[in-house]
């Protein structure tokens, strides 16, 4: 009797500890499905590049296979007069039309792009999940090499959530550069941000973290930020670039720019910004 009572005082607090665990990883799941990924089907304006300001003749689409058969849809730009080859990676929201309207920007800079969706978002098949989305830019970076002018510099361009990803990337494919543009220094310090009064970066985990990755970096860095950007606060840049284990690493900050309004603020700076880059990267 003494063994059945003591095992029943030891098994209720294990199986409330085992629930916990379970609720706690159930929620840390559900945080990441909901918060991380926001993907739609449908385009801001069409699937015409023209619509977002790009000629349709520097336009090529282009479809990218995974190696889990995910099918992913792209567009590659290319500038006129190319000084560099980019691979971009845009945020959690919408797909890429989100961010088309940047691209002639970019193409002023002399970057060719590759701009394209993860799977889940747009016209590519699937369903995003953390895994996923590197998987997708891996996949996305050898197809960008198999097609981008092989004598310009090859450039990995994260924007926001993007940067985080790319920043996962760059370890596992070679790039001769690295840029971040209103990025996080990792999931944890977001929910901290966003969600001021709840608990939720308990549950982040520890996918996503910008900072680990740049602690290793040896490629060269352009960080493009925001002094007052609503959604990754300034410090995080200033955290990023401390952090950067790299030689060659630079900050481009826009007095005054929020989260997504650097090139509409100061496209002239950016554009510079840009070209100090690529020009010093060798290939």
């Amino acid at each position: 009797m003494r063994r059945e009572r003591r095992f029943a005082k030891l098994s209720v607090p294990l199986l409330v500890g085992g629930a916990t665990l379970v609720v706690l990883d159930l929620a840390r799941r559900f945080f990441r499905a909901t918060k991380l990924f926001n993907p739609t089907r449908d385009p801001v304006k069409s699937w015409n590049p023209e619509d977002y300001g790009i000629p349709r003749d520097q336009t090529e689409e282009v479809w990218i296979q995974t190696r889990d058969h995910e099918r992913l849809h792209g567009w590659y730009l290319r500038a006129k007069n190319p000084i560099a080859s980019s691979l971009y990676c845009h945020g959690n929201t919408g797909n890429l039309t989100n961010v088309a309207h940047l691209m002639p920007h970019l193409l002023d800079s002399g970057f060719n792009i590759l701009l394209w969706d993860y799977r889940g978002y747009g016209k590519s098949s699937g369903r995003a999940t953390i895994r996923g989305v590197v998987m997708d830019t891996i996949a996305a970076a050898e197809y960008h090499d198999s097609i981008r002018p092989k004598n310009l510099p090859s450039i990995l361009f994260g924007f926001s959530l993007g940067g985080a990803i790319a920043a996962q990337v760059v370890r596992r494919h070679h790039f001769d550069g690295l840029i971040l543009q209103s990025t996080f220094t990792n999931l944890s310090d977001i929910a901290r941000v966003t969600w001021p009064r709840l608990p939720l970066h308990l549950l982040s985990g520890r996918a996503f973290d910008t900072l680990r990755c740049l602690r290793d970096l040896t490629r060269p860095l352009l960080i493009l930020h925001g002094s007052h950007d609503e959604a990754c606060p300034s410090w995080m840049a200033d955290r990023m670039y401390e952090a950067c284990g790299s030689l060659q690493k630079m900050i481009y900050r826009v007095e005054g720019g929020l989260h997504k309004d650097l090139w509409d603020r100061d496209a002239n700076g950016m554009i510079g910004a840009l070209h100090r880059f690529a020009g010093a990267l060798t290939t």
